[in-house]
């Protein structure tokens, strides 16, 4: 798979939907989407976080993999820290191209930032996507996440995240070079977790579906379900093989199933 990106406007200086998405197709091309499905990464990660997904899903639906600032291309940016002023920029990329049905994917911290852009893009005026979709955290009225981690010093910080998640590299510990490059990226996301504070709304209309890993401890079908609360278009959850980072195990798994719900989400 070649992963690229297309300015459907024509040649010119670089907008900023071009800095904030990365829109990706196979080889061979695809048809125009039916959807289009924004996809927010997990803390510390980036656009390669949904690397082979538009060979796996049906070529209706294109997904959009969100670039954060301070990675990847976007790596001479400053990080951000404030989940809701970082929605808020995203969203703005975000308008003058959700002319057609879309739907967002947010997993981890990514599930938040889905939430609060949708939110932004509400009171942008923008219609709201066909499908919330939130995958491996619970929802953000519960105030599960508030704490210090992030002030931690760096050997302690990076024992309390692999405790918790197991994801950890150990060349993230060895090697020096490359702790520098990635500590504050993760440690910036991990600030905007535990930041972050809900302000109560009016609720969403549009339907969330919810995942979660079986082995997860932070989440359950019954956490997972709260999402209900946010929004007045019902909630549905599903439990996958895995932890907290089951996009890994359960690619396979979640995107058939995802695929199922979002062209279901299609039909009025």
């Amino acid at each position: 798979m070649t992963v690229v990106t297309r300015d459907t406007h024509g040649a010119g200086p670089a907008r900023p939907a071009d800095r904030w998405v990365l829109r990706m197709r196979d080889a061979a091309g695809r048809p125009d989407p039916l959807l289009r499905l924004v996809c927010v990464p997990y803390a510390g990660g980036g656009a390669a976080v949904y690397h082979g997904w538009a060979e796996r899903l049906p070529a209706v639906i294109e997904p959009w993999a969100v670039r954060m600032p301070g990675r990847d291309a976007r790596l001479h940016e400053p990080l951000r820290t404030d989940l809701v002023t970082t929605a808020s920029e995203l969203a703005d990329a975000l308008v003058p191209l959700l002319t057609e049905p879309y739907a967002f994917f947010g997993h981890s911290l990514g599930a938040f930032l889905a939430f609060e852009t949708v939110r932004a893009l509400r009171e942008r005026g923008v219609q709201e996507p066909v499908l919330l979709v939130v995958s491996a955290r619970n929802p953000p009225q519960q105030r599960t996440y508030t704490g210090t981690v992030h002030r931690l010093p760096d050997d302690e910080y990076l024992d309390v995240l692999d405790q918790r998640y197991g994801a950890i590299p150990p060349l993230l510990r060895e090697d020096a070079q490359m702790r520098a490059l990635y500590l504050p990226i993760l440690r910036a996301d991990t600030t905007m977790l535990e930041q972050y504070r809900y302000a109560p709304g009016r609720p969403l209309g549009c339907p969330v579906l919810a995942y979660g890993g079986v082995e997860d401890p932070e989440t359950s079908a019954v956490t997972l379900g709260a999402w209900a609360d946010v929004t007045s278009g019902g909630c549905t959850t599903a439990l996958l093989p895995g932890g907290h980072f089951f996009l890994g195990p359960s690619r396979d798994g979640l995107l058939a199933h995802l695929a199922d719900e979002l062209l279901r989400a299609l039909v009025p």
